[in-house]
């Protein structure tokens, strides 16, 4: 009989540990130990097993259900890359393990992680080859919390195509949503089982998106003109345009977000007044490496050169500016156009409400999009939840917030001379040690506390006093080392008077950019400059309008 150990390093409030239950069929001596949580370091016993043929089956623990997983293999001990296993799909970082793997080992000893998406616990371990023989063993993955079950369905906003089997790394990441750049035939999947046809749903792919510098442009309506061909040519035409022009010529359907957060253009776009989504988490958070510098873009002032978290804080301040400057943007989060190494989903976005209750988008909700019917069951009604802004975006912790009973994205509204009190509400799940949980309003910290201070205070935040024109978000960052891995809420806005919060920095912030992106572009061929005039010139004059809009709000 195999002798168990294990061990759990995982915090949640609000849905308690589960016991863990694990079966197994050996034919040879075994010792076996799994380490379940976070898998940040923590010693795990070894477990000796035959050389030759190993099968690992996964399974969740609380229905018994086959599932697929993303699995982790290391020769010798967890670290660097993982390695690859024949029949299986690669998995980004790691392969999936498509309910059942059998593999080949030679002798030596090997450590593994399970990871099915941040509602799991990391299942952990290690294990040594021996002699030849034939061994199998089942891993029943526990859940921390089911997001969809309680109203919040994932997705990732920029998939880049590649020929592995996109519905089945999404299944192994239990991701429902997926926008997919550019298009690859997929290859066959290995050892297909079409007597166990695996069970996942709602799995969306078929928002069309492009992206060209850093600006991604979403297609939900019907493709124009309708035949294939004709889509082919209209799609070559569009992106021989300037992606500033792209946006003067959106068609109804059509929605554009910042996917690079420190593009050169990024002014412009903004003030072109046709963005609708800006990237908080992107393909600068990768698992296969660390990035601690920009390559396409604007170094954002100030940067901690080498220190892995400090291109995800640069991108969060940057989206907080742009809520100081008058936006009401949302936060987007995906793998990104540079992002085929990382897991698809690593970087999500989880919008409210469960599909089945979708019906009509809010006429409080923020958004400058007319009020549309949703059918039930409809991937444009994740997306429309999506640019409405009832949305968390993280890599890692499971936010479920709220802000005096309302959803994030919801607009409060008040004249000069009255206070609002504004409660939050926070339900929180999180898998890594969490260095800060923070209620932000206006860019600065209303509300810190580690994890433990919270839930000593028996999970009470005070009360939000507003009596100005403000934006808040909730945020939850990690101690994870190699980059940002946080969550963030999407804002909930209040206005006075009808106005949203603009200030003279956020607006000189996003000026001296336009300056910097304007000294850059006069070293282009005349051809070039001619082209990018236009843009240039009515961003300027947009921002000198917010700049003077900025002091007419502080005199005020």
């Amino acid at each position: 009989m195999p002798t168990w150990h294990n061990r759990r390093g995982s915090t949640t409030r609000r849905e308690p540990p589960r016991s863990l239950h694990r079966s197994n069929k050996l034919r040879s001596r075994t010792i076996l130990a799994i380490v379940l949580g976070v898998g940040w370091g923590l010693a795990s016993p070894q477990r000796v097993v035959a050389a030759g043929s190993l099968t690992i089956r996964a399974a969740d623990e609380s229905t018994g259900a086959a599932v697929a997983t993303r699995l982790e293999l290391y020769r010798g001990s967890a670290g660097g890359k993982p390695m690859p296993l024949r029949r299986t799909i690669p998995a980004g970082f790691g392969v999936v393990l498509d309910r059942r793997v059998e593999v080949s080992l030679a002798a030596g000893p090997y450590a593994f992680r399970m990871i099915r998406g941040p509602e799991y616990r990391v299942l952990s371990g290690s294990f040594t080859m021996e002699q030849t023989s034939l061994d199998e063993s089942t891993f029943k993955l526990p859940r921390m919390v089911d997001m969809q079950a309680i109203g919040w369905t994932s997705g990732d906003c920029l998939v880049p195509a590649t020929s592995a089997d996109l519905p089945l790394r999404m299944a192994s990441e239990d991701l429902h949503v997926a926008a997919v750049l550019g298009h690859a035939d997929a290859l066959p999947v290995p050892a297909n089982r079409a007597d166990e046809p695996l069970v996942f749903e709602p799995v969306w792919t078929t928002v069309r998106v492009t992206c060209d510098d850093g600006l991604a442009i979403y297609r939900t309506g019907a493709v124009k003109p309708d035949d294939e061909a004709g889509a082919g040519q209209l799609e070559a035409q569009r992106g021989s345009q300037l992606a500033a022009e792209r946006l003067v010529n959106l068609d109804d359907g059509e929605h554009a977000a910042i996917e690079n957060p420190f593009a050169w253009p990024v002014p412009v776009w903004l003030a072109s007044g046709k963005i609708d989504g800006f990237f908080v988490l992107g393909d600068w958070l990768r698992l296969d490496r660390s990035t601690t510098k920009i390559n396409d873009g604007r170094q954002p002032p100030g940067l901690a050169s080498g220190e892995g978290r400090a291109l995800g804080r640069a991108a969060e301040r940057i989206y907080w500016k742009l809520l100081d400057a008058g936006f009401k943007i949302p936060p987007l989060a995906g793998s990104g156009d540079g992002g085929a190494g990382n897991p698809v989903g690593y970087n999500r976005l989880y919008v409210a409400e469960p599909i089945s209750e979708y019906e009509v988008i809010s006429p409080k909700a923020p958004t400058d999009f007319p009020v549309e019917a949703v059918p039930v069951d409809s991937e444009l009604g994740w997306w429309s939840a999506a640019w409405a802004g009832r949305s968390i975006a993280t890599n890692g912790p499971l936010l479920r917030p709220k802000l005096a009973g309302e959803l994030p994205g919801h607009t409060f509204t008040a004249k000069r001379g009255e206070v609002l009190e504004l409660a939050v509400e926070l339900t929180l799940s999180v898998r890594d040690p969490v260095d800060y949980l923070e209620v932000v309003r206006n860019g600065e910290v209303h509300y810190s506390a580690r994890l433990d201070e919270f839930a000593l205070a028996g999970g009470k935040i005070p009360s939000l006093t507003i009596d100005e024109s403000s934006w808040v978000v909730v945020r939850v960052v990690t101690l994870f080392e190699d980059h940002f891995r946080a969550a963030m809420s999407a804002p909930w806005y209040i206005e006075f008077d009808g106005r949203p919060r603009i200030t003279r920095d956020a607006v000189e912030y996003f000026q001296a950019w336009q300056n910097d992106y304007e000294h850059r572009l006069k070293q282009q061929p005349p051809a070039v400059i001619k082209r990018h005039v236009p843009g240039v010139q009515a961003a300027r004059q947009f921002w000198t309008a917010r700049f003077e809009a900025a002091q007419g709000a502080e005199i005020q």
